[in-house]
């Protein structure tokens, strides 16, 4: 039968002794093989393959927004002069743009076209893209592609981010204070929309990986970062974003995510070969979204089970801290509890 000890002599310097044993005991057992070593090395264990698969969806993204990249530079406002394309009504520009450039758009806008006939022009001005528009209906927007006007010459200006009404035979003011021409003639549309990236976004604890046991909660700074290859294999799940969409809004992100360009819907008789060009690319999209599925599953359930062994690692590290910061203190205490200045020992 065994016994415990009851007394020490001094008392007090031994009961302390005792607990500063105890405690590094304990952080012995927390830092050997058998606990925060086996953590870690199960950690770096589902690590590994996160790495890979988070390579293989990087990969997939790459050929994705290259892909985009090029559906950009064929849909530009130069390929629209060369193939123009109006609308009679912002559905119908809408709807074309989607048409012609399939699921890569994030937004559609139906620009307004604002025509002029040549008698209404008596000066050569040239206004350029960003400069204010104003109508005496109430219309207002923004030039949105550089144009230049001619005496005599009729004359259109496309405009964006438009706001009320510009009524036919109205008087419109370009730029502030304003050129004005008295007589809009007609009003028709353009189709145009804005491409971002396909993005894959993980769920980031900065604290959690590497464990930094500085804070008293690993989970408090929780960020939405994009994946990339400095990031491959971190975090504790993956959400795949095709067009950076996410309830039709820009996916939420630490990081900034900006678009790829602009695109103007076309006249796709006359740019039938540009029209080709694109539907190849919007097929290899496609193809590319698919492929990236299940990679991008699988890192995503390996990472839920690589933040269980994050978290243990945290809190054993954190636990180390703690019982090291605590053997230290109760040691210094001690060595004044001995000095027999102080009256020690005790």
């Amino acid at each position: 039968m065994g016994f415990a000890v009851t007394s020490y002599s001094p008392s007090v310097v031994g009961l302390l002794s005792a607990q500063v044993a105890s405690s590094q005991e304990l952080l012995n057992l927390n830092s050997g093989q058998t606990t925060l070593g086996v953590n870690e090395d199960r950690y770096s264990l589902f690590l590994e393959p996160c790495e890979v698969m988070d390579d293989k969806v990087i990969d997939f993204l790459s050929d994705i927004n290259a892909n985009k990249t090029s559906i950009v530079n064929l849909g530009t406002i130069s390929n629209f002069n060369t193939y123009p394309k109006y609308y009679s009504d912002t559905s119908s520009a809408n709807s074309a743009t989607g048409s012609v450039f399939g699921n890569t758009l994030t937004s559609t806008e139906a620009m307004s076209n604002l025509n002029f006939s040549a008698l209404s022009i008596t000066s050569a001005t040239t206004f350029s893209a960003g400069i204010a528009v104003s109508s005496s209906s109430g219309g207002t927007g923004v030039v949105a592609i550089t144009s230049t006007s001619s005496v005599g010459i009729a004359f259109s200006v496309i405009v964006k981010s438009v706001s009320g009404s510009f009524g036919i035979g109205s008087t419109v003011y370009l730029g502030t204070p304003g050129v004005a021409f008295t007589a809009l003639s007609s009003l028709n549309y353009v189709g145009t929309g804005k491409i971002y990236p396909d993005n894959v976004i993980i769920t980031y604890y900065p604290d959690l990986e590497p464990a930094n046991t500085s804070v008293q909660n690993p989970f408090e700074d929780e960020q939405f970062r994009v994946l990339n290859n400095s990031r491959k294999g971190l975090g504790v799940a993956n959400t795949f974003y095709s067009n950076s969409l996410s309830s039709g809004s820009i996916v939420n992100s630490n990081d900034t995510i900006s678009q790829l360009g602009e695109v103007f819907a076309f006249n796709t008789v006359s740019g039938s070969s540009v029209k080709s060009s694109i539907d190849s690319l919007v097929s290899n999209i496609g193809i590319n979204r698919s492929g990236i599925t299940s990679y991008n599953n699988g890192s995503s359930t390996i990472k839920g089970y690589k933040k269980g062994y994050s978290v243990n690692i945290w809190s054993l590290k954190t636990s180390n801290v703690n019982l090291q910061n605590g053997i230290n203190a109760t040691q210094a205490a001690i060595n004044i509890l001995n000095n027999p200045a102080n009256g020690g020992p005790y």
